[in-house]
């Protein structure tokens, strides 16, 4: 691919080719800029690769910026961005008068001014009306989900019984937790719906109550002349018979496979036990779209070359996002 362990010029073509660079390249530097793809910046993150804290100049106003727009896309830390907010020096009379003050300054130097403010305040409505300054000045600069996690937690320290009329709307709105562990409804006319999936979400029960479970089900499917099974079911399948749950030879025939949805490149990889670089060319495949988003067919591959590369905790939180119906 033209590179060496000679060879010092970074390639940002692809994050293959990103990859490739940093494992040749002795001192690798990479400076990500706002037109950085989202997976470029996932990838410097996992590898330790973006600046840290103590080493932004605080005087360099435009890599704030980026990083601000980063933390946005969330591909930088919150709590990070907050920590560079902390390096920067304020008077006495500044901290005193933010609300005056602020007005005066830059908006990162603002957005600094009123996060130190919040750390130095123990009234809660000093402290919310403080976040809800500092939440408008992110969200007037197209930045509201750079300040959201721990706006939460800074709200969640004191009770909406002890804030002012004004601010029980903001602080309602912004103290909740997203609810990522909606309780699950269970079909059990559905494969992929049913109680089985607890297989992939909760304590793996044994083997034979899975396998008595599935055969079970199976069973059904084959004498019903209206159940069929879907691709989401087969995914289910094949993930548990990767795992050694095995199925009566009778149900084999109920459903076949697509061989044709794996990449030949990655299945190669695969086969050549390159599980770093196979897994790198998944992530490219992707990109950046959310699995509820992804077709059945592309699940369906991304789940098997888990499976074939053995990569279980990765399968299983994909299952457990992509299979349940949570209400």
């Amino acid at each position: 691919m033209g590179l060496s362990k000679d060879d010092n010029t970074t390639s940002d073509k692809n994050l293959l080719n990103l990859h490739l660079s940093f494992n040749t390249i002795k001192d690798f530097k990479y400076k990500p800029t706002k037109k950085t793809p989202k997976l470029f910046w996932t990838y410097l993150r996992s590898n330790n690769l973006l600046d840290s804290t103590s080493d932004i100049d605080i005087a360099d106003e435009e890599k704030i910026s980026l990083l601000e727009k980063a933390t946005h896309e969330r591909n930088y830390n919150e709590k990070d961005l907050l920590n560079i907010y902390k390096k920067f020096q304020f008077s006495v009379d500044q901290l005193l008068n933010i609300e005056r003050e602020k007005e005066n300054l830059s908006n990162i130097k603002s957005r600094a001014l009123m996060y130190q403010g919040i750390l130095l305040n123990d009234d809660p409505n000093k402290v919310t009306k403080l976040s809800k300054d500092l939440k408008s000045s992110f969200t007037n600069d197209g930045l509201e989900d750079a300040f959201k996690d721990e706006l939460r937690f800074i709200l969640e320290s004191f009770e909406e019984s002890e804030l002012s009329s004004d601010l029980t709307d903001f602080y309602v709105l912004n103290s909740k937790v997203e609810n990522l562990n909606k309780k699950i409804k269970y079909n059990n006319k559905i494969l992929h719906q049913s109680k089985i999936i607890n297989y992939f979400i909760q304590e793996k029960p044994s083997n034979k109550k899975i396998e008595k479970d599935l055969n079970n089900f199976l069973k059904k499917i084959k004498k019903s002349k209206k159940n069929y099974l879907v691709t989401k079911d087969i995914i289910v399948i094949e993930s548990l018979k990767f795992d050694g749950i095995k199925i009566n030879e009778e149900y084999s025939n109920l459903y076949t496979i697509n061989e044709n949805t794996m990449p030949i490149d990655i299945q190669v990889l695969i086969n050549d036990g390159e599980i770093g670089l196979a897994m790198l060319r998944i992530i490219e495949i992707i990109g950046e779209d959310e699995l509820k988003n992804l077709g059945s067919e592309t699940l369906y591959f991304l789940v098997n070359a888990l499976n074939q590369m053995n990569i279980d905790q990765i399968r299983n939180e994909i299952l457990s996002e992509i299979l349940p119906v949570r209400v």
